[in-house]
């Protein structure tokens, strides 16, 4: 071998090696996860777990620092791999200035919103670039930090690597959800939305002789005497009625027969009311009836407008949810389920859809504000990008297909019913997600595909869906079922995942919203002599649905305006096995506070409406499914004791926040302006783009490279707020899932399920 060829080939091997060290490194410093997203690690006790913020600096052994910048992700493609430009330093021990340079990378991702994850697999270098820094120090460095780094799955804050994605195609809007407005009442009194699920339709109250109650509705309404009177709790008080429909007056003494409900979960709110105590300061509240999912506004006394600061808008600051006023052409505008709707009158209506056509002046709402959070539901904004951003994320679990399976039971002889546009039809009498395709069944079960022969099964987990379940419009009820599929398959095992719209939150009109806005009319059984089965679909509206930026997910107003199981579609569920009711909001309400419910549940004849909060795989036994997250980072990674983290500062890190761009080039902004990193220091890069032979006139790089950076600078910036955001819901549980109004709120009485209820 010449020895030309020599030095080529041994200038390969180091710059080889130097490669995989420094992915190694970036590894380390990857696997900085914050205190909230190491508790989903499966063996957190081996995660590396370092304090602070970005840049983050390391001391090799003889004292030279390598610093790393916050990871820049370009892409995110089918959100499994991920490449990420990182702005480095290396300073060697006793040199006067650092080299700067930029590292590319690649990784599998593995992400799970609901723990605040993302896991990160087979991470490699693509591309290194540092210009300043010769061929022998890129030797020393490998020498010098080559034994001290691991390479293993890595964990870290899934918030701030999605707000640093400024180049991410987003969503495409779902096409065919309903812009109906529901029924919208004000008031300027106290009030309470007393909603029933079509026509009021009653049962007997278990083992109570000569009461019933309203099965299709989410409060204690129950119905006693000859003639019947209507008696409905609100809080710890009673007001009742001979018609539904009232007058509603207050209760001093209720019928002796309601001191007989039954002392278990169903009764636990409605028999602590007993006897009744007298309104708080004799202020009745106005009961409004409505049979189908309808909003309710309260403001108290006449509208108090409050003007927003660098726009023409006012704000309702006496309302208890999201009310604005454009002066401009007097209209009035209030967002439920992630939706505006607009009026010229706000006490009488009529309403109409707005997301469409919402005036530019509300992408113009500051920040930092009570009503800041309705930014996440204008288009156009960041906070909306980030919304879609994080609804487009799956979350995927790894299914054994030895274990889970499904026992689905119908009321009745099962009943299918076609879906409009296709060949398809759904089972309408079980609280089971089941779609008969051909001669196959297919039922979805806590984001798992299961498929059988009959109705009754058994059914086993599936490798494939039929495309034509994906063809299912928005004006059916099973479908959220498009949004679960399977993601690989093995003959151990099958991998599932599910995007938002699982969960019934779509992006549409440019932001996110919730719910179809589709009206599924409950299915019942009515039996001569027996009490009516009720089967309630998913609804839109009828709970004062929210958004709630910090978890990206939507949430219910609970409390007593709305009821106090949280919205319309709660209210009674058959247990078939055990010839009763189960009731209450936490079987119905959004998901991320309500459950999915079985008929059965895993103990036999026990009916389970367990609270499942957020991430649908948390819910199965471990043993067969383990959420995607979890089993990519099995191996952990440990650090060795001799790799040390320091503070960038005392370490020689002077520069703060640099930024890279996809040429090589180091960046940082300095009082607003952007300066770049070269032979002469950093100096402001140039305006015009050098001429080449082939093209004489300049090109528009330089404005192209300067909003690189601006989105990128902005993404930093918004995750590291969002980022906080999430600390502080989650540190202080009290008002862990508060809206940022929420002492609005009128006679708030709302509670929060913990584990589940079991009722037998």
């Amino acid at each position: 071998m010449s020895r030309s060829s020599t030095q080529t080939f041994t200038t390969q091997i180091v710059w080889q090696s130097l490669v995989l060290l420094l992915a190694a490194a970036i590894l380390t410093a990857l696997s900085v996860a914050p205190a909230l997203a190491q508790s989903g690690a499966s063996n957190a006790s081996d995660a590396i777990k370092f304090s602070g913020k970005w840049p983050r600096s390391f001391q090799t052994a003889d004292g030279s620092t390598l610093t790393l910048h916050q990871p820049q992700v370009t892409a995110w493609k089918g959100f499994k791999t991920t490449t990420a430009l990182i702005a480095s330093e290396y300073r060697k021990k006793g040199a006067k200035n650092p080299a700067f340079g930029v590292i590319t990378v690649t990784a599998n991702t593995s992400p799970d919103r609901e723990d605040d994850e993302i896991t990160l697999s087979d991470l490699a270098v693509t591309n290194v670039n540092f210009s300043t820094l010769s061929r022998g120090d890129l030797s020393e460095v490998a020498v010098k930090i080559g034994s001290l780094l691991p390479a293993r799955p890595l964990t870290l804050s899934l918030t701030r690597f999605r707000a640093s994605l400024a180049d991410q195609e987003r969503m495409a809007d779902v096409k065919g959800l309903s812009t109906d407005a529901p029924p919208i009442f004000v008031s300027e009194k106290p009030a309470v939305l007393l909603q029933t699920n079509g026509e009021p339709a009653t049962a007997p109250v278990k083992g109570t002789e000569g009461v019933q109650f309203v099965v299709n509705t989410n409060w204690d309404l129950l119905v006693a005497g000859k003639p019947r009177v209507y008696f409905l709790r609100i809080g710890k008080s009673w007001v009742s009625a001979s018609d539904i429909k009232g007058p509603w007056t207050p209760v001093t003494e209720l019928p002796a027969a309601l001191s007989k409900l039954p002392k278990d979960d169903n009764w636990k709110e409605a028999t602590a009311a007993i006897p009744p105590q007298p309104f708080k300061d004799g202020a009745v509240p106005v009961v409004i009836v409505t049979d189908r999912p309808s909003e309710l506004i309260l403001v108290k006394g006449a509208p108090k407008l409050k003007k927003i600061p660098g726009t023409r808008l006012e704000w309702v600051s006496n309302a208890n949810t999201d009310v604005f006023f454009d002066p401009s052409d007097k209209t009035w505008y209030f967002l439920t389920s992630g939706r505006w709707f607009k009026t010229a009158n706000l006490m009488q209506g009529p309403w109409a859809f707005a997301s469409d056509s919402l005036p530019d002046a509300f992408q113009l709402i500051p920040d930092g504000q009570p009503y800041s959070v309705v930014r996440a539901s204008i288009p156009g904004t960041s906070e909306s990008d980030e919304a879609r951003l994080q609804a487009s994320i799956p979350t995927t679990a790894r299914v054994s297909r030895k274990g889970p399976t499904v026992n689905v039971t119908y009321f009745g002889e099962p009943e299918f019913k076609p879906i409009k546009g296709t060949n398809l039809a759904y089972a309408v009498n079980t609280n089971y997600t089941v779609i008969r395709v051909g001669q196959k069944y297919y039922v979805l079960y806590k984001g798992v595909w299961f498929v059988g022969d009959t109705p009754e099964g058994p059914f086993v987990p599936a490798d494939k869906v039929p495309n034509d379940i994906y063809k299912m419009p928005p004006s059916s009820p099973v479908y959220n079922a498009t949004y679960v599929r399977v993601y690989d398959a093995t003959p151990e095992y099958v991998v599932y995942g599910y995007t938002a719209g699982y969960l019934w939150g779509f992006p549409a009109w440019g932001t996110f919203v919730y719910g179809t806005g589709w009206y599924y009319p409950p299915y019942w059984v009515l039996r001569p002599g027996w009490g009516p089965i009720y089967r309630p679909w998913h609804v839109s509206y009828g709970s004062g649905v929210y958004y709630l930026p910090g978890r990206g997910t939507f949430d219910a107003h609970w409390g007593r305006a709305y009821g106090p199981y949280g919205g319309i579609a709660a209210g009674g569920i058959y247990n078939r096995n055990t010839g009763g009711y189960v009731r209450g909001g936490v079987a119905w309400g959004p998901f991320n506070q309500g459950a999915y419910v079985a008929v059965r549940g895993p103990d036999g004849n026990v009916y389970r409406a367990g609270i499942i909060d957020g991430h649908v795989y948390k819910s199965w036994d471990r043993k067969y499914v383990t959420p995607t997250n979890r089993w990519a980072s099995r191996d952990g990674t440990r650090a060795p004791g001799n790799w040390r983290q320091g503070d960038p500062k005392a370490l020689g890190a002077k520069q703060g926040d640099l930024f890279a761009n996809k040429n090589g080039d180091v960046f940082r902004n300095k009082k607003g302006q952007w300066q770049q990193h070269g032979p002469k220091g950093w100096q402001r890069p140039s305006q015009k783009a050098p001429a080449t032979k082939k093209r004489k006139q300049p090109v528009a790089q330089p404005r192209a490279n300067q909003e690189f950076l601006d989105r990128h600078q902005a993404g930093r910036e918004r995750g590291e707020q969002l980022f906080q955001q999430r600390q502080e819901i989650f540190q202080n549980a009290e008002r862990r899932f508060q809206h940022p109004s929420f002492e609005r709120f009128h006679g708030f009485e709302g509670r929060r399920g913990g584990g589940g209820r079991r009722f037998r």
